[in-house]
This record gives structure tokens, sequence and C-alpha cells, in this order.
């Protein structure tokens, strides 16, 4: 077998061996995830915001995105997730006084070490991924895992605004953490629907209550209304049958006086001439020639 131009195989060139995964550069991602926006992979830059599974991106891309969702390539892939800015948080990041613009241009120089925008305003510890940071999505404070642990509290330790521990979102978490992320994500956005579900139906609820009691409230006006009507034609009649009894009464009354005052003339003026004929007999002639004052003037056969 030698000298004859022939070669002798090697065992991974005849058995089929596992393909090994190709190792990447932990700084290389380091770079992507920490210096880049996730979704326009331009350097970050104020304001930047951050989703649930704790992605970096510039606030502009994100709403290039949200206005044309076909603006990345990729954009459907890495933030499926946000429907809204309001699955965004806008974080409160801490300027690192170290770092120039110039030294921006380092981010594609792999040689040199990059420097960080940003550092965490307790430790002063740049964020390069070489720490772990985390940041509050009820403030959008950022800060490192250290000085969490370090100063235990249930207020944010920069800005003093109470949170629970559903809060804290750990920023590009590992593999392993972002599978339950993703659970915790799909969870919260379950009990923020039903929580608007449960609010639009109490809603409906309030204002069906609120027509029900403006109804009732203009029957009772009515049947009120109705009923103040009807009382007082009740005491308008009851008036009117009143007067009108009381001017049949006054009438009748009037005429009674009336026929009264007449008989009483009529008597008094039949009395009147009764007595004129009294008073015609006693000055008849016939009369007054049988006496001439009580004297007899002379006898004859009339008053012998």
């Amino acid at each position: 077998m030698g000298c004859d131009g022939g070669s002798i195989p090697k065992r991974d060139e005849l058995v089929k061996q596992k393909q090994r995964k190709a190792k990447v550069d932990q700084n290389i991602l380091n770079r992507v995830h920490w210096f880049s926006c996730a979704l326009s992979k331009k350097a970050l830059s104020s304001p930047v915001v951050s989703c649930g599974l704790g992605k970096l991106y510039n606030r502009d891309a994100i709403l290039e995105f949200l206005l044309d969702r076909t603006a990345y390539g990729d954009g459907d892939l890495i933030c499926k997730h946000i429907k809204s800015l309001k699955d965004v948080v806008t974080l409160q990041l801490e300027l690192n006084p170290s770092f120039s613009e110039a030294q921006s241009a380092s981010l594609t120089n792999h040689d040199q070490e990059p420097i960080s925008r940003y550092i965490c305003p307790i430790t002063m510890k740049e964020m390069n991924g070489k720490h772990r940071f985390v940041y509050l999505d009820t403030c959008g404070c950022v800060m490192s895992e250290q000085a969490m642990k370090e100063v235990p509290s249930k207020t944010c330790i920069k800005c003093t605004k109470p949170y629970e521990a559903v809060n804290v979102i750990v920023l590009n978490p590992r593999a392993e953490e972002l599978e339950a992320m993703e659970l915790a994500l799909l969870e919260k956005q379950a009990r923020i629907a039903a929580e608007k579900k449960e609010k639009k139906k109490a809603k409906a609820n309030k204002k069906e209550l609120e027509f029900m009691n403006g109804a009732d409230s203009k029957l009772l006006d009515s049947t009120t209304s109705s009923s103040s009507k009807r009382k007082l034609d009740e005491a308008t009649t009851t008036d009117s049958h009143k007067h009108k009894k009381q001017h049949t009464t006054t009438t009748t009354t009037t005429a009674t006086l009336s026929s009264t005052h007449s008989l009483t003339a009529a008597v008094a003026a039949k009395v009147a001439e009764q007595m004129a004929v009294n008073a015609s007999r006693q000055k008849s002639s016939a009369i007054q020639s049988l006496y001439n004052n009580g004297r007899v003037s002379k006898e004859n056969f009339m008053n012998r």
C-alpha cells in the first residue's frame, strides 16, 4: 500500500458522524444584542424601547414597523408580538460619561473593545453584555441585576416607584430564559385582554343601567305629571262646580228676594187701594149730606 500513489482514508471519512454546531463568537453576539437595534440593526440611540422579551429597539424603528410591517424583511419573525406602542416600554437609561460619538465607529472594528453608551446608575457598570441588566416595566428604569439584588426593595431604586416581581424584565435573556419569558408574555397578554373585556362589559352594563334608570325616571315623571294634571283637573272641576253652585244659589236667592219684594209691593198696593176706596167713601157726598158736622140741618124722611 505504499508508493502506489494511493491514500489512506481517515475514520471520519468512512463513518458518518453527527455534525457539530458552529460556535459563534460571544463578543460578536454581545455587539449585536447590546449595541444595535434588534429590528433595524442600527446603533442604539435614544429613545430606546424594549418589549416583554427583553429585546432592545430604537423607537423610530418600531414606529416604522407598526406603520408598515413589511418595512423590515424579518420584522414579523423578530417582533411579531408587538401590535402597538403599548407593547413596548421606553427605557430610562443612564448615559456613560466615558462614551463619545467618535467611539461609536468601534462597533465595526472587531479588534477593538467597544465602549457602551449606557451604564448602570448604581454600580456604574457598562451595559455591554458582560453583566446582566434588567428593567422595570412600571417605570422603564434600567439597572444591573447585581444592583437590584444588593438593594432589595419593593420600590425602584432610581425613581422609588413601587413594583412587583413580575414587573422585572431581563434584557437580552439566555435561550433557556427566553422560553419562560415567552410563556409569561402570552399569559400577560391574555390577562390584559380579559381585563379589557371585563371593563368593556362593565361599561356596557353601566350604560344599560343608566338607560333603564333614565327610562324609569321619565316614566315616573310622566306618571307624576299625569297624576298631578288629573288632580289639577279634578280640583278645577270641583272649583267650577262650587262656583256654579254658588252662582245658582245666589241666583235663586236673588230671584226669591225679588219675588218676595214683588209680592210685598202687590199687597201694599192693594192695601193702599183699599184705603183709598175707604177714604173716598168717607168723603162721599151722599154720606156727607146725612150729617153736617154732627148737626141735623132739617128733619126729613131720610133722617127721621
